[in-house]
C-alpha cells in the first residue's frame, strides 16, 4: 500500500511539472539613445523570450507620434532626421504580446541647416466642396504641410502637400476655415505661410420638378415623366384626396422614368413624382388627378351541372396585387379600431371584373353582420344574394394587429351558416 501511494505521489508531481506554464507579457527593456548630427541611434538590453520590439516616438514624453515594428533586433541607427526634440522608449512582444514601456529617452537632433522659409502666395479656390490650395514652395523644402482649421492660427487639420505646393481637398462640410502652409527639410519646419480664409456653401440646390403625364386605357394606367438631370431616383406617390397621404409610394431607379399598372380600380386619384439628387435635395411633380372607370356588367362563369359544384378559382396572386397597390388601405381596414373596409372592397371589385359569382359575407347567417376579412364565390345555380353554396375565402391575416393579405379557404370551417351578399359593398358606392 505504501508503494502504491508513492508511486502516485511521483505521478502527480511530473504532471504538475508537465502542466504547460501560460506565457507572461514580457519585462521592460532598459533604453540608450542619442543624436549625432542627424542621425539618432537606439540600443537597449535583450528581454528574456521576447522575439520582437516595437519603438515609439513622440514630441512629447507621453506622446505616440510614430510606431515601428522592428523585429528581434537590439538596436537601430536612423539617419537624415528632421531636427527637433524627440522622446523614444521600446516594447518587448512575446506571445502573451507587447509588454511594459521602456524608460523614456529625450533625444535633441540639431543641423547645420536650418528650417526653410515658408511658403509663399498661399491662394485657395473653392469648387462645390471641394477646395484647391496653391503656394509657391520656397527653395530647398524636402515636404510641404497644409495646416487648418476654424479660427485663424488653428491647425485643427494637418494634411501633407507635394512638393509642387499644389493640393485638392475633396468633400469639405459647408462652413468657414483657415488654412496656411509650412515648408520642412531637414533642418525643421518653417514659419507659416500667408493664412487665408475659405468659405464652403451648401451650393447644392433642388433638382427640377418632373413633368408628369398620365395615360388610361380601360383600368390600365401608364405614369411617365421626363429624366432629370442629377437624380439618384425617384418615387411614385398615389393619393386617394388631393395632397393627400400617399396610399401608394413606390421608390423606383433613377433609371426608371415610368410606371405602368393594367389594373386600376375604378375611382379618382391624385398622382405626384419625387426626384432626389445627390446632395439630398428634392423636387415633386405637379399633381395630376386620373380617373379610372369600370367596365360596365362583367363576365361570368356558366353554371355547373345538376348536383355539381363549380371549383373554387384560386386567386391568391390577385390577392396580393391588391395587398401590394394598396398597403395603406389594408393597414387600416380594422373597423373595431376606426378603420373601414376600404381594401376588401378594392379586391372584390377587382375579383368581379373576372367573374360576378364574387362576392362578401354575411358572418354564421347574421345579416347586417359582414365579415370584414373574407370574400365568398358562388359556387352553385342559385342566385348570388342570400345563397349558402359557396365557398368561404379569409383574404386579411393578422386583420386586427398586423394584416396582410392572404389566401385561405375556411369554408365549413364555423362558417356553415356563411350567407353571400353584396349588400354593403354596393351600400359603399362600388359598382
Amino acid at each position: 500500500m505504501l508503494r502504491t501511494l508513492t508511486v502516485f505521489t511521483a505521478l502527480a508531481a511530473c504532471l504538475t511539472l508537465a502542466a504547460p506554464v501560460a506565457a507572461q507579457p514580457p519585462a521592460a527593456p532598459v533604453l540608450q539613445a542619442s543624436a549625432v548630427g542627424q542621425t539618432v541611434s537606439a540600443t537597449w538590453t535583450a528581454v528574456p523570450g521576447a522575439f520582437s520590439y516595437r519603438a515609439e516616438v513622440g514630441l512629447s514624453p507621453a506622446q505616440v507620434l510614430h510606431a515601428q515594428e522592428l523585429g528581434p533586433v537590439t538596436s537601430f541607427s536612423l539617419p537624415n532626421v528632421p531636427q527637433g526634440t524627440y522622446f523614444l522608449r521600446v516594447i518587448a512582444r512575446n506571445a502573451s504580446g507587447l509588454g511594459a514601456p521602456s524608460n523614456v529617452v529625450a533625444v535633441a537632433v540639431s543641423s547645420a541647416q536650418g528650417p526653410p522659409s515658408p511658403p509663399t502666395n498661399l491662394q485657395a479656390a473653392v469648387s462645390g466642396s471641394t477646395i484647391t490650395f496653391a503656394a509657391t514652395p520656397p527653395a530647398g523644402a524636402t515636404g510641404l504641410l497644409l495646416g487648418a482649421g476654424v479660427v485663424p492660427g488653428q491647425s485643427l487639420v494637418v494634411l501633407p502637400v507635394p512638393l509642387s505646393g499644389q493640393v485638392s481637398v475633396p468633400n469639405v462640410p459647408p462652413g468657414v476655415y483657415y488654412a496656411r502652409m509650412h515648408a520642412a527639410n531637414a533642418g525643421g519646419i518653417s514659419g507659416a505661410s500667408n493664412e487665408v480664409t475659405v468659405t464652403v456653401s451648401n451650393a447644392c440646390s433642388a433638382p427640377a420638378a418632373p413633368t408628369l403625364n398620365v395615360a388610361v386605357n380601360g383600368q390600365a394606367v401608364v405614369v411617365s415623366w421626363n429624366a432629370i438631370g442629377g437624380a439618384i431616383g425617384y418615387r411614385l406617390d398615389v393619393s386617394a384626396t388631393p395632397g393627400g397621404a400617399p396610399m401608394i409610394s413606390q421608390p423606383l431607379p433613377a433609371s426608371q422614368t415610368g410606371v405602368s399598372n393594367p389594373f386600376v380600380p375604378a375611382g379618382t386619384y391624385y398622382a405626384r413624382v419625387v426626384v432626389a439628387n445627390a446632395c439630398g435635395q428634392f423636387s415633386t411633380s405637379a399633381e395630376v388627378a386620373v380617373t379610372v372607370t369600370a367596365p360596365t356588367g362583367g363576365s361570368r362563369t356558366p353554371n355547373p351541372p345538376p348536383g355539381q359544384r363549380l371549383p373554387l378559382p384560386n386567386r391568391a396572386a390577385v390577392v396580393d396585387e391588391i395587398g401590394r397597390l394598396y398597403r395603406g388601405d389594408l393597414l387600416a381596414s380594422c373597423v373595431a379600431s376606426g378603420g373601414n373596409n376600404t381594401w376588401l372592397f378594392r379586391l372584390v371589385q377587382r375579383l368581379r371584373q373576372e367573374d360576378t359569382r364574387w362576392g362578401l359575407n354575411w358572418k354564421r347567417g347574421r345579416v347586417n353582420d359582414m365579415s370584414q376579412d373574407v370574400i365568398t364565390y358562388n359556387w352553385g345555380s342559385q342566385a348570388d344574394e342570400g345563397t349558402r353554396e359557396i365557398y368561404v375565402i379569409d383574404v386579411i391575416i393578422g386583420h386586427c394587429g398586423n394584416p396582410v393579405a392572404g389566401w385561405i379557404d375556411v369554408t365549413g370551417q364555423g362558417g356553415a351558416d356563411a350567407i353571400w351578399t353584396l349588400q354593403p359593398y354596393r351600400s359603399a358606392g362600388f359598382p
